[in-house]
């Protein structure tokens, strides 16, 4: 009797075994797992994505420290629309400072060629990063200085390299619609061809 009964469990056990494989199976058919889970974008998000992104390779392009661009990419990947990999620069300070002026061209990209004054992630991220950044070249937490000279000190910063990165952007606007247009089509580019692309050649 109790031989039956291990046997009867054992054949339930498989059954739900088969069952559970069954619903595994339907859920991958239908619904195919991806390393690329993200929500689904609009055809104008990957616009203003494009832009976005496309200002910080031009900012990066033309500053001494901006670090040579080794990737761009429109891709969506983990909860990042979009990305601009660089190498860095050597000298630290300099470094920062072109950090800085990178770190302000998607939001008056948006500004100047979508004119957009719109909050969204990418942007509020920037401002964050930037006056991180600014907060940093003061000094950083061992600057000896009180919270409203360091307020000051990061909005002084801040506002010299956006007059410095709507300079540049302005200057450059042609190749910045050329750059965005590329990835529009092609979704990611290499540094050799953001090079060509910026220089006026297609790639």
């Amino acid at each position: 009797m109790a031989q039956r009964l291990d046997i009867t469990q054992i054949n339930i056990s498989g059954i739900l075994v088969l069952i559970l494989l069954g619903a595994l199976i339907t859920v991958a058919v239908i619904d195919p797992p991806s390393d690329n889970r993200v929500p689904k974008i609009t055809a104008e998000d990957r616009r203003v994505t494009a832009i976005h992104e496309s200002s910080h390779a031009v900012l990066a392009a033309n500053l001494p420290a901006g670090g040579n661009i080794l990737e761009i990419t429109i891709e969506s990947s983990w909860g990042i629309l979009g990305s601009v990999t660089r190498a860095p620069a050597a000298e630290r300070r300099a470094r920062s400072m072109a950090e800085l002026i990178i770190a302000q061209g998607g939001l008056i990209a948006e500004q100047i060629i979508l004119e957009s004054d719109e909050s969204n992630h990418a942007r509020t991220s920037d401002i964050i990063a930037a006056e991180n950044i600014a907060f940093e070249l003061l000094g950083g937490p061992d600057a000896v200085l009180a919270p409203a000279e360091i307020e000051a000190g990061v909005r002084r910063l801040m506002d010299g390299v956006e007059r410095r990165a709507r300079d540049i952007l302005g200057a450059h606007r042609d190749a910045l619609l050329r750059l965005a247009e590329a990835l529009l089509d092609r979704g990611t580019l290499s540094g050799e061809q953001v090079s060509v692309i910026l220089a006026g050649g297609n790639e």
